[in-house]
């Protein structure tokens, strides 16, 4: 992804922020090579199974934040990046920018579905929805 925003702007991102999906290590790693801080949900640890009604312990969850024993240098950057409160607040912007464009095409606009079949009118008609959006947007902010 980040050399397809390279080859379409002429310009490679310093910070990236991405939905869980895109959180894979081979991925990080990349971004970490190309000098790019990427932003992304670390997971939440699976539950351990319960020791209730035993004679151990209770099972601590591991904190997904400190890096695990098989994690690359960047990926256990990663871990430590996203347990701070600066990279926490830098997600939840990403719900404010590419989240709302999300909603407005389903709820408003109908992209939910689409009335045309071909790629080329797929395209053409997401192409019309990002221009509208921009529009809509730029008035809206009163530009």
């Amino acid at each position: 992804m980040l050399e397809k925003i390279e080859q379409r702007t002429g310009v490679r991102p310093d910070e990236h922020l991405v939905d869980g999906g895109y959180a894979q290590h081979d991925a990080i790693d990349k971004a970490a090579d190309m000098d790019v801080v990427l932003y992304a949900p670390v997971p939440k640890p699976r539950k351990p199974k319960s020791s209730e009604g035993s004679d151990n312990p209770p099972v601590v969850e591991p904190d997904p934040f400190q890096p695990h024993p098989s994690d690359t240098e960047a990926v256990a950057e990663w871990r430590k990046r996203m347990g701070t409160d600066d990279a926490k607040q830098i997600y939840k912007q990403r719900a404010a920018t590419a989240e709302t464009v999300n909603a407005d095409a389903k709820a408003h606009r109908g992209l939910n579905h689409f009335f045309v079949r071909g790629l080329h009118k797929v395209l053409g008609a997401t192409s019309l929805f990002a221009l509208t959006y921009d529009i809509l947007r730029l008035i809206a902010l009163g530009g």
